[in-house]
């Protein structure tokens, strides 16, 4: 597992640092083979740090109340009961978590690939959309930069962060995540079919424009309800 983690970050750095070096010696396999396995990973790994700060900012505040006014040696007895009970419950968070990422970003990520791949080949692009769907998966490695809203969140939570600087770190990772990803896809699309330059970072501007849509509404209605979520401890 620890070595599975390792190679994992390995290639991640190199997906992120160079980007052009990485989707020009990507060797064409199955889509359902290691690229897969690099998107669960990135999926995983932000779900288990999502998990961490739903287990700082709901759990660990709830579990308080219940052992408020007990010490000594009774506090000790239960002890074992609530680390039990706390891994439970963050297991079962996990999981659920965990899910809803790989459903959630899989889909997204899929459906890039379809839109890439017709668009490329509207142009005049050559290139197959197992290739494309390839370089999508690895292009999650952007995913683990929202972690970043986790650590904002339980800062929010704890008075360490003003709400009103949670929603502008927000919206500051979010564009990041969405720039980065575009030059990603760009170049995983003029690796795939051999177009021009200037084409694939053009055609790559169309899930783009879907993805900060789509960051626009819900900064708009999710944050709000996010906000409440997070809102600092009396």
């Amino acid at each position: 597992m620890i070595k599975a983690l390792k190679d994992y970050f390995v290639e991640w750095w190199i997906v992120i640092a160079r980007p052009i070096l990485f989707y020009t010696k990507l060797k064409e396999e199955s889509w359902k083979e290691k690229s897969l396995t690099f998107f669960l990973y990135s999926a995983w790994l932000l779900a288990l740090l999502a998990t961490l700060a739903i287990f700082i900012i709901q759990y660990l505040p709830i579990g308080s109340t219940l052992v408020a006014g007990i010490s000594g040696w009774k506090f000790l007895i239960i002890v074992p009961v609530l680390i039990t009970l706390a891994g439970v419950f963050f297991i079962i968070t996990f999981l659920i978590v965990s899910g809803v990422a790989v459903i959630l970003f899989g889909a997204a990520f899929i459906a890039v690939a379809f839109i890439l791949h017709y668009i490329y080949l509207a142009i005049g692009g050559r290139g197959q959309l197992n290739r494309m769907i390839q370089g999508s998966f690895y292009s999650s490695a952007v995913i683990l930069f929202l972690s970043l809203l986790a650590v904002f969140a339980v800062l929010t939570r704890y008075n360490l962060l003003e709400l009103s600087l949670f929603k502008v770190g927000f919206n500051i990772v979010y564009v990041f995540v969405a720039v980065y990803v575009y030059g990603l896809w760009a170049v995983a699309g003029r690796k795939v079919y051999g177009v021009a330059k200037w084409q694939a970072f053009a055609v790559a501007l169309a899930p783009v424009i879907l993805m900060l849509i789509f960051g626009f509404i819900f900064d708009k209605i999710g944050i709000t309800k996010l906000e409440s979520w997070i809102a600092p401890l009396k």
